[in-house]
């Protein structure tokens, strides 16, 4: 068996080391070089995109003038279509041309084809986001846009002049009444048109030197960055390492923490054995168990005395009884199920089948009684329950992807229901075929017959004490 030799082996593994992060060093000075460069041509290239958002928000509105007023002056409803698809282009509605800042629609107006083919549609404000813009300059595009857009509803209005539509007082054009193609025209060739259309500029050219001097700046940075990255480069490049590693030790340390956690939570919360085959990778998991048992046990009057005692000291007091209740359960080999209020659920042979399931839940039944009996004595309150079980085939699987939770269906599980909300309280009502298979070792006491939701009349007993 190889033993380690400190002085030797740590000498050998510091040599090692040292020499692993100064070539880390050297590599990470290479790379800092390339992306100091590459960040001063993206700064270029973001200063070249963003003027050419600023420009199309520009052509935009240019183009959307000469539509409208082609349409004022023509009537032609192709120029309409058209200043339809610029305002849809533009607000994301519509795909977005190839090249679009580039000549575009003067060539469609020439033969009325689409010079270039379409991609994928994008809005002029998502466009400005995905710039990541400072907020100053994205205010700055977004009050141009939004001048634009006003100018927009001064050319509707002309628009709907035309075919005799007017505006009633929101912006709704409701009003119907004759064309008025001289109205339509004073809009879109007016003094306050051309105003308004001329405030559109004054922000966009304010956001052309606020670009100008960003990339100036940024650029400037990145060149006195790059004049320090090789006296720096080294310590950079070993701090970088020992952060790395770091992490790195500390990402596996916590995903297996946070995996042995998740293993201990899916054991908390399912059989051993059916979390076992979750883990194996079974997506559906439903048994079917000829023999098994299922309880319910039901505190009487649980609102009652929640509103004298109080939500808190009764939930708490609750929380108490059935934790006893599952250490009750796992003395006696039977399997949780689930509580539903003050209702809890429990049954015997399952997951693993088992021959004396109707024992289990029979003794479990009278322990969870006797428990019942000492806590009310504890805790001077008056605690009473119901409890119903029979036993029968049930169908027992997890249901959930996110929430994993084991349950039982089948119509046993509905006769123990029905024998619980049925049963008098303090005692343990039990189905006749429950009583049959029990009655060798318990006292069995025979109940009258009574009225069962879905089931008639039924013979039903009480389970007293083990003989």
């Amino acid at each position: 068996m190889y033993r380690f030799h400190f002085k030797q082996d740590y000498l050998l593994v510091s040599f090692f080391v040292g020499l692993i992060i100064l070539v880390v060093a050297l590599v990470g000075c290479l790379f800092l070089l390339k992306h100091l460069s590459f960040l001063q041509e993206q700064s270029n290239n973001r200063h070249y995109e963003s003027y050419r958002i600023a420009q199309e928000l520009r052509i935009s509105s240019d183009d959307l003038t000469k539509m409208v007023r082609l349409y004022v002056i023509t009537g032609d409803k192709k120029y309409l279509d058209h200043f339809n698809e610029i305002i849809a282009i533009r607000s994301g509605t519509s795909p977005r041309p190839k090249e679009y800042d580039s000549v575009y629609w003067d060539l469609v107006l020439d033969d009325d084809k689409r010079p270039r083919p379409y991609e994928k549609a994008k809005s002029l404000v998502q466009m400005m986001i995905d710039q990541g813009f400072s907020l100053q300059e994205f205010e700055l595009l977004r009050q141009a846009q939004e001048k634009s857009d006003a100018l927009t509803a001064i050319e509707f209005r002309a628009i709907n002049a035309v075919e005799g539509k007017f505006d009633t007082g929101s912006d709704q054009y409701s009003s119907q009444g004759e064309p008025n193609k001289k109205l339509a025209i004073d809009l879109v060739f007016g003094k306050k048109y051309m105003d308004e259309k001329a405030k559109i500029m004054a922000p966009i050219q304010l956001f052309f030197e606020k670009i100008k001097a960003r990339t100036t700046e940024r650029n400037k940075e990145l060149s006195h960055k790059i004049n320090q990255v090789i006296s720096i480069a080294i310590i950079l490049s070993v701090l970088s390492t020992v952060v790395m590693l770091i992490s790195i030790i500390k990402a596996l340390h916590r995903i297996a923490k946070t995996a042995k956690e998740n293993e201990l939570l899916l054991f908390n919360i399912l059989p051993s054995s059916i979390a076992e085959r979750l883990q194996r990778g079974e997506k559906i998991i439903a048994d079917e168990y000829p023999q098994a048992s299922v309880l319910f046990c039901d505190i009487v009057g649980f609102t009652a005395m929640m509103a004298k005692i109080g939500t808190n000291k009764m939930f708490d007091i609750l929380g108490c009884l059935f934790d006893d209740f599952d250490d009750l359960a796992q003395k006696y080999g039977v399997e949780k199920i689930k509580t539903i209020g003050d209702s809890y659920m429990a049954a015997a042979g399952i997951p693993e089948p088992a021959a004396d399931h109707a024992f289990r839940i029979a003794d479990f039944a009278l322990a969870i009684k006797e428990k019942v009996k000492t806590f009310s004595q504890i805790h001077a309150i008056d605690l009473q329950t119901r409890i119903g079980m029979t036993y029968g085939t049930v169908i027992a699987g997890v249901i959930g992807h996110k929430r994993f939770i084991y349950d039982v269906w089948g119509d046993v599980v509905n006769i123990a229901s029905r024998m619980e909300a049925t049963n008098i309280p303090g005692e343990i009502q039990i189905t006749e075929k429950m009583a049959l298979l029990l009655e060798d070792q318990f006292v069995i006491e025979k109940r009258d017959e009574i009225e069962v939701k879905g089931k008639g009349k039924m013979c039903t007993y009480f389970l007293k004490s083990r003989r």
